[in-house]
C-alpha cells in the first residue's frame, strides 16, 4: 500500500509539471506495471488507484480548460458533453434516492476513465504525435511479446494470469490502435510484410486470449488499411453507413439473440450471461430513456453472482450503456463521440485509418464494453488525440 501511494503521488506530480511522462505512467500502471505488480492500490478495503487517476485527470482538465480555447467546436462539445454525462451518471441515482453520492461515485470508477481524453486535451501543447506514437510502440511491441511468449512457451506474466493456461491483459484496445498506426505508417514492401507478421502475431495471439470480437475487427481492418484495400475509401462519405452500423449493432445487441446460442454454447459463463443480460433488460425496460446512471452494486436486486453482482456489464456494451445512460444518453455519447471522426479532412489516410480503428468499437460493444469500460476508452482517448492532432 505505500509503494502504491508513493506511486500516486508521483502520478500527482508528473500530472500537473510532467504530463508526457504521466502519459507513459498511466498506461504503465494500467497494464499492471506490465503483468508483474498488481494494479490495485487499496485504501480502506476499497481499491482507489484507477479512480485516484481519473480525477487527477479531471482536475487538471478543470483548472486548465482555458487552454481548449481555440480548440475546434466538436472537440470542446465531445469533452463538455462526456464530463456533462459523467455528472448526470452520478447525480441521478441520488436524486430518485437509489443510491448514495459516495455509492453512485464508487460505481462510476470504470467510466471515470473517459477523463484521459480531457488529460490529453489540456496538455495538448506538451504532447505530440510522434510521442504517442512512441508509447503505442512501447506497449504495442511489449504485448506482441507477451501474445508470443503464451502461444509458443505458455509464459504469462504473474498478473495477466487469468486461469490455468489463460492468459489476459485486459487492454488489447490499445495493442489495437498501435496496430492501425503501424499498418498505416508501412510503405514499403518489406515494411507491409513485417506489420502483416504483426497482425498475423495478433490474431494467433488473441485468438488464445479469447477475446474474438476485436481480434477479428482489427485483424480486418488493420489489412484494410495495410493494404490499401479499395474499401479504405468508403471512409470518405460513411455517415449513412455509421448510422446502419449503429443502429445494427443496437439492435443485435437487445434481441435476444444467445437465447438461441446457447444451445450451440455448452460453457456455463456463457448461459449465465445470456441469462442475466435477460434479468437486466427486464430493469433497463423499466427505465429505458434515462437509465438508473451509476447504479452500486448493493442498489441492485439482481442477485449475487459474479455476472449480477452489479447492472454494470463489461461483457454487453450495449446493454450497459443502456443500463447506465438509458436510450437518450446511450445515443448522446455516441453521437458527441463520432462527430469529430466527421469534421475533418477525409483526404488524409491518418483520419481514415482511425475512422476504421474508431468504427469497429460498434461491433466490438456488442460482446465488450469498450464505450463504458477503461478497457476501451482508454484507447479509444489516444485515437482521438491523434485525431485531433493529425487535423492540425
Amino acid at each position: 500500500m505505500i509503494l502504491g501511494l508513493l506511486f500516486l503521488g508521483l502520478q500527482t506530480f508528473l500530472a500537473f509539471f510532467k504530463p508526457k511522462y504521466f502519459v507513459f505512467t498511466y498506461i504503465l500502471f494500467i497494464s499492471s506495471y506490465l503483468g508483474f505488480l498488481p494494479r490495485d492500490i487499496l485504501l480502506g478495503g476499497n481499491e482507489i488507484g484507477l479512480f485516484y487517476h481519473s480525477i487527477l485527470m479531471l482536475a487538471t482538465f478543470i483548472l486548465y480548460n482555458g487552454r481548449i480555447k481555440n480548440l475546434p467546436k466538436h472537440f470542446k462539445i465531445m469533452l463538455w458533453g462526456t464530463l456533462l454525462l459523467y455528472m448526470y451518471g452520478v447525480v441521478y441515482p441520488v436524486i430518485n434516492g437509489s443510491s448514495s453520492l459516495m455509492q453512485s461515485t464508487i460505481a462510476s470508477k470504470e467510466f471515470s476513465s473517459i477523463f484521459f481524453i480531457h488529460f490529453l486535451f489540456v496538455n495538448r501543447n506538451a504532447l505530440s504525435i510522434e510521442l504517442i506514437h512512441k508509447n503505442l510502440s512501447f506497449f504495442g511491441y511489449y504485448f506482441l511479446i507477451i501474445l508470443s511468449l503464451f502461444v509458443f512457451f505458455n509464459y504469462i506474466p504473474p498478473h495477466y494470469i487469468k486461469g490455468p493456461g489463460q492468459i489476459q491483459y485486459n487492454y488489447p484496445a490499445i495493442l489495437s490502435l498501435f496496430l492501425f498506426i503501424k499498418a498505416l505508417q508501412a510503405k514499403s514492401l518489406k515494411s507491409k510484410l513485417f506489420v502483416f507478421f504483426l497482425i498475423l502475431v495478433w490474431t494467433v495471439g488473441m485468438y488464445f486470449e479469447g477475446h474474438t470480437a476485436i481480434m477479428l475487427t482489427t485483424s480486418i481492418g488493420t489489412t484494410i488499411v495495410l493494404f490499401r484495400i479499395p474499401l479504405i475509401k468508403f471512409t470518405k462519405n460513411f455517415k449513412r453507413l455509421l448510422v446502419g452500423v449503429l443502429l445494427l449493432t443496437i439492435i443485435l445487441s437487445l434481441l435476444p439473440i444467445e437465447k438461441y446460442l446457447i444451445e450451440l454454447k455448452e460453457t456455463s459463463s456463457f448461459k449465465a450471461r445470456a441469462v442475466y443480460n435477460v434479468e437486466r433488460l427486464e430493469l433497463i425496460s423499466k427505465k429505458p430513456l434515462q437509465g438508473y446512471g451509476f447504479l452500486h452494486s448493493s442498489a441492485t436486486e439482481l442477485g449475487d453472482h459474479i455476472y449480477t453482482e452489479s447492472l454494470s456489464f463489461v461483457d454487453s456494451g450495449y446493454i450497459d450503456l443502456l443500463g447506465k445512460f438509458g436510450i437518450v444518453g446511450m445515443m448522446y455519447f455516441l453521437i458527441i463521440l463520432t462527430i469529430p471522426f466527421f469534421k475533418n479532412e477525409n483526404n488524409l489516410l491518418t483520419i481514415k485509418s482511425l475512422k476504421i480503428f474508431f468504427i469497429q468499437y460498434f461491433f466490438v460493444n456488442i460482446t465488450w464494453s469498450v464505450f463504458s469500460f477503461s478497457i476501451g476508452l482508454i484507447a479509444l482517448a489516444l485515437g482521438i488525440f491523434l485525431l485531433s492532432l493529425s487535423s492540425k
